[in-house]
């Protein structure tokens, strides 16, 4: 079985960027909710993903998502 570190920390930026789920534009220091949500497995380049606020607290609740690599770390 392989091992995956999932973490979903606070994202701090002040630069506006699009959210990796919905490709909404907004600033993740306006948007308290706003997380990074970062997957990475042994020897792998970690996957990071940057999730407004709205996003992040339906995927937490259940909800199935796609999300696309912005870059963040």
């Amino acid at each position: 079985m392989t091992t995956l570190t999932l973490s979903a920390t606070r994202g701090r930026s002040d630069q506006e960027q699009r959210c990796a789920a919905c490709g909404a534009r907004f600033v993740p220091l306006e948007d308290s909710g706003s997380r990074v949500l970062s997957i990475s497995a042994p020897q792998q380049a970690s996957f990071t993903a940057l999730m407004c606020g709205g996003c992040f607290s339906k995927w937490s609740h259940g909800t199935t998502m796609t999300l696309h690599s912005n870059g963040t770390s």
